[in-house]
């Protein structure tokens, strides 16, 4: 949120930045954080079947057919669904070498150029074309090749294009602090530099 989020209200009033978009980018922010926290928690599931994989495999010699599989799926789908979150986190690459000498509103401007023309056309086509893929493998009951578990397939295929729509959620938000960034000649919000 803006440093300043009690007057956040009064710039909307004056017409220089509507107060809808400050709600929009408000609940848009606390939904991504919401969901990304919830999606971390598939990592307790990794924690606790891998070690019972190994303790099953070396104690016991009697390896599981499940972790396997069971390990990458939840682990490739959370890692797409929890794009959205790094997005509202700030944690995305960003390769420029000359952003740090950008005016504000020149990131802005920038930013809000690369949403429009890159971001949204490149994960609406993913999301259209991956949601094909997920109903496909839906009705005929496509099962993994991987492991004698033959694991189901739709839900895997289905974070694909689930994680695009959050993607674009949270791109919205995005979008309107860029929009902020070009009128005010300030970050909407200063996120430091995460390494994740």
């Amino acid at each position: 949120m803006p440093a300043d989020t009690a007057n956040a209200g009064a710039d909307g009033a004056r017409g220089d930045f509507p107060g809808a978009f400050y709600a929009v980018i408000r609940w848009i922010d606390q939904f991504s954080d919401i969901t990304g926290k919830l999606i971390s928690l598939t990592m307790l599931f990794l924690v606790v079947s891998i070690t019972y994989e190994v303790v099953a495999r070396y104690f016991f010699h009697s390896p599981t057919i499940w972790v396997y599989e069971a390990s990458y799926m939840v682990n490739g789908a959370a890692f797409m669904l929890g794009c959205g979150y790094a997005l509202f986190k700030g944690a995305h690459v960003r390769t420029d070498i000359f952003w740090d000498n950008y005016s504000e509103r020149t990131k802005g401007i920038i930013d809000l150029v690369s949403y429009l023309v890159l971001f949204f056309p490149t994960m609406m086509t993913m999301m259209f074309i991956s949601v094909d893929d997920a109903w496909s493998s839906f009705t005929l009951g496509e099962r993994s090749q991987e492991s004698i578990w033959r694991a189901i397939m739709w839900p895997f295929r289905a974070s694909i294009p689930l994680s695009a729509l959050l993607f674009m959620i949270q791109g919205v938000s995005e979008a309107l602090k860029c929009w902020y960034q070009i009128r005010f000649g300030r970050e909407f919000q200063h996120r430091e530099k995460l390494e994740v």
